[in-house]
């Protein structure tokens, strides 16, 4: 219903390889699920790509899954289903000879995969060239102007504004002056800033997971280089207005680690991650941070996950901030000054008290290594907040699923303590200025499968600053056959506007579109009454709706 159709859409487009995940459905492991690869993808979609498993799917068959008790049976196996290419499996090798030796694997089957392979590499042109690095191109490419002011570009349409007391933009962000620098109003006094946190000066935990401090790209064991790296402290000091200054403390270490007790190999012989141990408040560090933030104007406190928190095989049992950070938020909100709390972390994190009462929330996700510049310009007002969650957060670890398009009855409207109205919806995001949404219509109301619908409403920039307006809509499909979601985005548009002015939008939607799994398996789009809802976010309260039918 869900899952399928992006993968569905890329293989129709002529997407030339997939890689198997390690799960199963049905308790078939996905290596070897003859319906998915055959019948779906091979078969219904017409894919004539390739196929490459995972990292050692074929031996997990054997040692984790133990759906097969020797690598010649999970080799046989791999190769039957449609894999191509077997993604580190040593044993895979002298299984599949086994397997070839015992007649449970043919030579034709290997064959086949050995076609796919050579196939795919003509298409590519591999044979007439080869294509090996080019190290002049490489040290013309990488790391290149364009390629950095494409990366800070990138950051800044990223970052998400939750909340905002006023309080932002700091310096008015009425313009810029030598240097990139904020130029505040004439009757602004000079101010200083307090960058305090484990994350405003963490060059590596910025980027993110695969980068060069993860550990999972081992040719840059020091990390990315830093000297490319501009992080949050030193994009306040670059970007602040003259005459204002920057003050620095680390306030709170977020972990150490320690050998994993299971051993420090896998089954497979890959390295286990080591074990993360939450780091206790510092009295030291928190008083240091206090007393920097009871010196400064404003506070910007930068906190989230470190690298080892972040990524593949390493999902947290909680979603709260680890280590000494909490306590280092309740501190700095007791000093009365203006709190503006960053957020950089690969997933949405259960916020304190003290920070959804700060008087900002940005959400920076792993900005790259311009996102401390990007964050410095969005807080200073020489950028406008254009990101939208695409993940809801949410108020408790507890109150899992927050997700915005649950299937109706899969899940109680409430816990006995909390509703399932989320900290922060999908979709959400603010700016620095007002948007009104007005007089959504759909002048043709009765549609066939093969129409489209067509609506229009008007969105009006009522504040003093420009926007870059996400229009999102939504679609809900009011009675249906099998269970399903109450909506679902379906398209959004971004919609320029300066102070003052209003626009049209238009929506031209395929019925098509509008389309469900019903019980038999089968995309239909279903007869009978839908409501197209348009709006800032996915939240009903936000939402504007129109009705129309869909004959058959």
């Amino acid at each position: 219903s869900w899952f399928l159709p992006p993968f569905e859409r890329v293989a129709r487009e002529g997407c030339r390889t997939f890689m198997l995940g390690y799960q199963s459905m049905d308790g078939v492991p996905i290596t070897v699920n003859d319906w998915l690869l055959n019948d779906v993808l091979r078969g219904e979609w017409g894919y004539t790509g390739t196929l490459v498993t995972d990292w050692d799917n074929v031996g997990r068959m054997v040692w984790e899954q133990r759906i097969h008790s020797d690598y010649a049976q999970a080799a046989a196996a791999a190769v039957r289903a449609g894999n191509d290419m077997v993604m580190t499996t040593p044993q895979f090798f002298d299984g599949a000879q086994e397997a070839v030796e015992r007649g449970t694997l043919a030579e034709a089957e290997i064959d086949e995969a050995v076609r796919r392979i050579l196939t795919l590499k003509f298409e590519l042109g591999l044979f007439e060239e080869p294509r090996r690095p080019d190290r002049a191109r490489q040290a013309e490419v990488i790391g290149s102007t364009e390629h950095a002011a494409l990366n800070l570009e990138t950051a800044r349409r990223s970052l998400v504004l939750l909340t905002n007391d006023g309080t932002l933009p700091l310096a008015g962000g009425f313009g810029t002056g030598t240097g990139g620098r904020a130029v505040a109003g004439a009757e602004s006094a000079p101010r200083t800033v307090a960058v305090i946190g484990p994350n405003a000066d963490d060059a590596q935990t910025q980027l993110g997971d695969w980068a060069g401090s993860s550990g999972q790209a081992d040719w840059l064991p020091d990390g990315q280089p830093r000297a490319m790296i501009t992080t949050v402290l030193e994009g306040f000091r670059a970007h602040v207005p003259e005459g204002w200054s920057v003050s620095y403390a680390r306030g709170a270490d977020i972990l150490t680690v320690d050998a994993d007790p299971e051993g420090a190999f896998f089954p497979d012989g890959q390295p286990r991650p080591e074990v993360v141990v939450p780091a206790e408040p510092s009295e030291t560090l928190i008083a240091e941070a206090v007393a920097r933030a009871e010196a400064a104007d404003y506070v910007v406190a930068v906190v989230g996950d470190r690298i080892e928190l972040i990524g593949e095989g390493r999902s947290t049992a909680t979603l709260e901030l680890v280590g000494g950070q909490v306590a280092l938020l309740d501190a700095l909100a007791a000093t009365g000054k203006p709190l503006v709390v960053v957020v950089i972390s690969s997933k949405p994190l259960v916020l304190p008290p003290s920070a959804h009462n700060a008087a900002a929330i940005v959400y920076a996700f792993n900005p790259g290594m311009r996102g401390g510049q990007a964050v410095a310009e969005l807080l200073l007002g020489l950028v406008e907040p254009a990101g939208r969650l695409p993940i809801s957060f949410a108020r408790h670890a507890g109150q899992q699923p927050t997700y915005y398009n649950q299937v109706r009855g899969q899940h109680g409207a409430r816990y006995a303590d909390l509703t399932q109205s989320p900290a922060f919806a999908f979709g959400e995001g603010l700016s620095y200025t007002t948007v009104e949404y007005a007089d959504l219509e759909i002048p043709t109301a009765e549609l066939g499968t093969g129409d489209s619908v067509h609506a229009r409403l008007t969105v009006s920039n009522t504040g003093t600053r420009p926007v870059l307006e996400t229009v999102q809509v939504y679609v809900s499909d009011t009675v249906t056959s099998v269970t399903w979601a109450e909506k679902e985005l379906k398209a959004y548009r971004q919609v320029p506007l300066a102070p003052g002015e209003s626009r049209e939008v238009l929506i031209d939607l395929p019925v098509a579109a509008c389309a469900l799994v019903d019980a038999r398996g089968e995309r239909v789009v279903e007869a009978g009454a839908f409501e197209l809802l348009v709006g800032p976010s996915s939240r009903d309260a936000s939402l504007l709706r129109a009705g129309f039918t869909v004959k058959g």
